[in-house]
């Protein structure tokens, strides 16, 4: 499933496909989420997407990489 990603999108909680929770969206660009993490968690998600990082701090999901997205969740379609 594609789904868009907005501005409305800033501020969610984002998780992994298995509820784990994985980072905040502090911007969208472009059709890309940009998601505020630490460290270790950018890192991780970096090996996990295609899109890889921005920064330490943020990394970007695109469109392709989000299974849903609630009023208050995007939900990736990557596992742990």
């Amino acid at each position: 499933m594609t789904v868009a990603l907005t501005e409305d999108d800033v501020d969610k909680t984002v998780v992994d496909a298995e509820g784990e929770e994985v980072g905040t969206v502090v911007d969208v660009h472009h059709g890309a989420a940009h998601v505020s993490a630490d460290e270790e968690t950018v890192e991780e998600m970096q090996t996990r997407l295609p899109q890889g990082g921005i920064d330490e701090r943020t990394y970007a999901v695109h469109d392709e990489s989000v299974a849903d997205i609630t009023d208050d969740r995007l939900v990736l379609d990557v596992k742990s």
